[in-house]
C-alpha cells in the first residue's frame, strides 16, 4: 500500500514538471482575433514598446477558405504546396495612430516558403482589424503593468 502512494507522488510530480513547459508554451500565443478565415494570435512574450511604438509577432492559423485566399495571393510556384500557417510582425505608432506590416511570411511543412514585407503605414480604423490587435496588445500590456 505504501509502494502505491509513493509511486503515485512520484507520478504526480512527473506529470507537473513535464506540463509546465507546454502550459508556458502555450500561454505565448494568445488568440487576439478569429473570422471565417483565419484565427490571429499574438506573441504576448515578444511584444516591445518603446517612446510609443508597439511591435509584436501574429500568427495566423488558417482556415481551409482563409488557406484558399493566401493560396491565391502567393506566387504560381506555391500556389499548390499545403499551407499551414502565416507569421507576421506588425509594429503600431500609437502616436499617430498608424500600423506598419514589417514582414509577412506563409510556413508550410514548419518552412518558411514566402516572404514579403512593407515600410506603408496604414491608419488603424475603428473595427479594423489591426484596432482589434492593437486593443489586446494595449491589454495585454496593462496586465503586465499591473
Amino acid at each position: 500500500m505504501k509502494r502505491k502512494y509513493v509511486i503515485f507522488a512520484v507520478l504526480s510530480i512527473l506529470i507537473v514538471f513535464l506540463c509546465t513547459p507546454a502550459m508556458a508554451a502555450s500561454a505565448k500565443f494568445v488568440r487576439a482575433y478569429r473570422d471565417n478565415n483565419y484565427d490571429m494570435y499574438v506573441n504576448r512574450m515578444n511584444i516591445i514598446q518603446n517612446k510609443g511604438v508597439v511591435s509584436f509577432w501574429i500568427k495566423s492559423v488558417y482556415s481551409d477558405q482563409g488557406k484558399l485566399l493566401v493560396r491565391n495571393e502567393l506566387p504560381k510556384k506555391h500556389q499548390k504546396t499545403p499551407i499551414q500557417y502565416g507569421l507576421d510582425y506588425f509594429v503600431f505608432d500609437t502616436k499617430k495612430g498608424k500600423y506598419n506590416v514589417k514582414l509577412a511570411s506563409v510556413y508550410a511543412n514548419e518552412k518558411e516558403i514566402y516572404r514579403e514585407g512593407s515600410n506603408k503605414w496604414l491608419p488603424v480604423k475603428d473595427g479594423s482589424v489591426a484596432a482589434v490587435l492593437i486593443n489586446q496588445v494595449n491589454s495585454f500590456l496593462a496586465e503586465k503593468n499591473n
